[in-house]
């Protein structure tokens, strides 16, 4: 952790030590305001939220770079502009405002009316107005959640496979959930955090009138290196596209850092300090990622 001392200034301090680009809408917009759970923990060295907000923030200030990446996910040429959604809302630095994007407000309002912390809230949303809508789940140095068979309190979202299926499925009136998702051939694990990624896309895109849906699991090649050949080294891919019917497996992907920092970062020079920031970022006081 950046520890500054332990009063609310300190916490400014140190967070603004671990956010390399545009800290202040950070502290703006987040920090200080309900815009986000756990919105003090930036300031942790191993933080997915800050690694999160660094290179996305910044790769807006270029708005190629996103279109780079979304035509990488959906295997087409983009020349709209791509608009950024951090933990549900716009990021929109030049004119300072951050506004919740109202299907996801509606789509957690028919889901999870009684849940009263933790709603699902998409890391990364990237979207071309009218055309796609593409949910990341990124992680840094933790592990993609597996559904558990353990009791939940009141207020809570659903952690068992079943219960999950029967609130995220069952009880979906928006999207006709058995034409996208089959789960007698499922194999492996079943990672409840990229399910309920799988239907919120589905059921966002289904009110904003988007054909074109995706999720992306977003995860570092370095930390998949050094864990191999335990259980989260299995291909996630094979686990998730397997709930899939045919015609929707190829709307979930796998990407890294690393291949974001390959196609959107490397020899741009107007990102040559976001290039720097991927080089040398750490974790756990080691190198974070397999770049050179």
């Amino acid at each position: 952790m950046y520890y500054n001392g332990p009063s609310k200034q300190d916490l400014v301090i140190s967070t603004r030590r671990n956010l390399a680009f545009n800290a202040d809408y950070y502290l703006d917009h987040f920090l200080t305001a309900s815009n986000k759970v756990e919105s003090s923990r930036l300031c942790y060295e191993n933080s997915e939220d800050a690694v999160t907000y660094n290179v996305f923030t910044e790769m807006l200030t270029r708005n190629e770079s996103l279109r780079k990446l979304v035509g990488h996910i959906v295997k087409t040429r983009i020349d709209q502009t791509v608009k950024l959604y951090l933990w549900g809302g716009e990021i929109d630095l030049m004119q300072d405002q951050f506004t919740v994007y109202e299907p996801l407000k509606e789509v957690r309002q028919r889901l999870e009316p009684d849940i009263k912390q933790f709603v699902t809230e998409p890391d990364i949303m990237l979207i071309v107005p009218g055309k796609i809508l593409i949910c990341i789940e990124a992680k840094f140095g933790s592990k993609n959640p597996i559904a558990k068979d353990k009791p939940v309190k009141e207020g809570e979202k659903p952690k068992s496979m079943a219960s999950l299926i029967e609130r995220y499925c069952d009880g979906n009136k928006l999207i006709d959930a058995e034409s996208i998702l089959d789960f007698s051939n499922k194999k492996g694990c079943f990672y409840e955090q990229l399910f309920r990624n799988l239907v919120f896309a589905a059921s966002m895109a289904k009110l904003a009138h988007i054909e074109r849906w995706f999720v992306v699991n977003l995860r570092s090649q370095h930390v998949m290196n050094i864990r191999r050949g335990k259980s989260e080294s299995l291909p996630v891919v094979r686990a998730v596209r397997s709930i899939l019917k045919p015609q929707y497996k190829k709307r979930f992907s796998h990407v890294t850092w690393e291949e974001i920092y390959g196609i959107c970062v490397k020899g741009n020079q107007d990102l040559y300090d976001l290039s720097w920031y991927m080089k040398n970022k750490t974790l756990n006081c080691r190198r974070a990622f397999s770049i050179s």
